[in-house]
This record gives C-alpha cells, structure tokens and sequence, in this order.
C-alpha cells in the first residue's frame, strides 16, 4: 500500500528509543500528552472505565511509516488505524502534526515520530528532549503535535511514523477530538482555529471544516475517475491533483494566485467507490498561503482501490 522501501533498523531504533524514553506514559512530551489526551479526550461515555486513565499493555499494535516526502511536501493519510496529518514548518524549524484514532477501540502510548534521510529520528517537541507520547486516544480523538529539529540541521527527505499500543484500562466513550489537542499542539499558530473547535462533535469525518472556517470551500467540487487528473479552482485557490498507483497516493498542488494572502489553507480529498463515497482523507494541516505561494501536497489512501475522488482545498478567514 505504501512505499516499498523498508527501513528496518531505523524502525527498530525508534521503537527502542520511544520505550526507553517514555517508560509507561512518557517523560516530560508525554506528561502533556497525557493531560490532553487522557483526561479532556476520555471523560464522557461508555464502553470502558467511566473517567479513569489511559493504561497501556505494553503491546504494540503495529509501527507504520508513511511514504517518502519532500520537506516541502504536506502530508496527510492513514497509517494502519492512525490518521496522521504532518508539515514541515521551516520558519520553525519543527514539524507540525495531528494524530487520530480511527479504530474501533482505544489506542494507548501513541507515539508520533519523524524519520529524515532513512537514519536521523524526530520524536521530542523539544531538540534532544524526551520522547513525545499522548497517553491514548479514544475512538475518534485527536491529539496535534509538534516535533522540533535541532538548529541546522538539513535533510533532503522524511517520512512519517506512528507506533500505537493496546491498553490495559481506558476512558470510556467515543471522543469528539476537542480535548486531545489541548496539550500544546499546532492549533492556533497555524490558523487551524477550527481543528480544534469547529470538528469536535463530529465523531466521523472533517467534511464540514471549510464552512465553519470562514466560508471557503462549502460546495461540492467535481467528481473525477481515478486514472485522471483533475485540476480547478475551489474558493479562492487554485488545484492540480492525480492519483500514483504505484504508491497509492494522490498528489498534487494548491496555489494561491490572488493579490491576498489565504489563511489556514488545507487541503480534503474524497474518495469514492461506485459513485458513493467511502473513505475521507485529510485535511492537511493548515497553513498561510502568501500571494502567488504554492503547497505541494501528497495523501495516501486506504488499501482498496478507489474508482473516483474529488478535492476539497478549504481556508479560513484571515484576521
């Protein structure tokens, strides 16, 4: 489904590296991910332990790798049951993502990471800190994060990884999302206002993000066969996009060619079976496009092979 090419002993080092580092619940990354995740994301419901904690097993559910991206390439996918969105932020010099349980059950000790050039690990939201783990998520909580790179550092390309575990004892219910992005993630400095507000009761999907953002991007944008490329305009940007077949993977470009900067640009994909929908991708982490800007963009789907899809480029109001 994914890239071909396997980096064992990178895989290998960063499950080391994360067990070593975050114990049952994490160090200092995963204390935070653990208020966010495990007490605002885990109170309500049934199913579980009515407002207790995230408890691992210590067994892995599996650790997946996205394929390879450029730096100025934006992600967003599905990694076994983890929807993973990430960016590579190089005014901060740190990469920003979102994580979100799309199992039936909870996930604990889930541990986002970043792998540049096929050797050097990314799992600390500060250069050489402890490793970042979010306590655990219910079913369709989310929870964002932020890995920073060390000053000067430079690769040519990276790949995104996520590693979940079973748990011994979980909160009950099914989440919204809204609290587990609580603990310090990419929310407000990305114009992403609405990932953690306007998608919190939604329990499914992120379809009706660009009308509670500012309006952009609440019509329906075309339907297009898979083996074609599609380009168009969605609100006020502008997008190119195909599906590679050998990664399963659709790319492609939004571009901003007004005169005004668009903010909290991200980007949905829907893909479709005989003509019904079935499977959401995205949205990709929001991020300010200035005039003329361009934002390469690369989503990969799930394991069966779509017949159609549309893009769904969103904004939000720039303040």
């Amino acid at each position: 489904m994914f890239h071909p090419v396997q980096r064992l002993c990178p895989v290998v080092a960063l499950a080391a590296l994360l067990t070593a580092c975050a114990g049952g619940g994490g160090g200092e990354g995963g204390a935070e991910g653990s208020e966010g995740a495990g007490h605002e994301a885990g109170g309500d419901g049934g199913g579980g332990v009515a407002g207790g904690a995230f408890e691992s097993d210590g067994q892995s559910l599996g650790l997946v790798e996205s394929l390879v991206l450029m730096p100025d390439e934006a992600y967003a996918g599905l990694l076994n049951d983890t929807e993973v969105a990430v960016s590579y932020d190089p005014e901060g010099n740190r990469f920003v993502g979102r994580v979100r349980n799309q199992a039936t059950g909870p996930v604990c000790d889930v541990r986002p990471a970043i792998e540049l050039d096929d050797w050097q690990l990314v799992a600390s939201a500060a250069p050489d800190g402890e490793a970042y783990v979010i306590d655990g998520l219910r079913p369709f909580d989310r929870a964002e994060f932020e890995l920073a790179l060390a000053p000067e550092t430079e690769f040519s390309e990276w790949v995104a990884v996520v590693e979940t575990f079973g748990c011994a004892r979980a909160p009950s219910g099914t989440g919204g999302g809204e609290g587990a992005g609580e603990h310090g993630g990419s929310g407000g400095e990305h114009g992403s206002g609405g990932e953690g507000s306007g998608e919190g009761g939604e329990g499914s999907g992120e379809g009706s993000e660009g009308g509670g953002e500012g309006g952009e991007g609440g019509e329906d944008a075309p339907t297009t066969p898979i083996l074609e490329a599609t380009s168009g305009t969605f609100g006020q940007a502008q997008y190119h996009f195909l599906f590679d077949t050998v990664h399963m993977a659709f790319r492609g470009t939004v571009q901003n060619p007004t005169p005004q900067p668009i903010c909290g640009s991200k980007t949905e994909i829907h893909m479709g079976i005989g003509g019904t929908q079935v499977v959401e991708l995205g949205p990709t982490i929001p991020v300010d496009l200035p005039p003329g800007a361009t934002m390469k963009v690369v989503m990969t789907s799930s394991a069966h092979m779509p017949d159609t899809y549309s893009v769904h480029p969103e904004s939000s109001t720039c303040p």
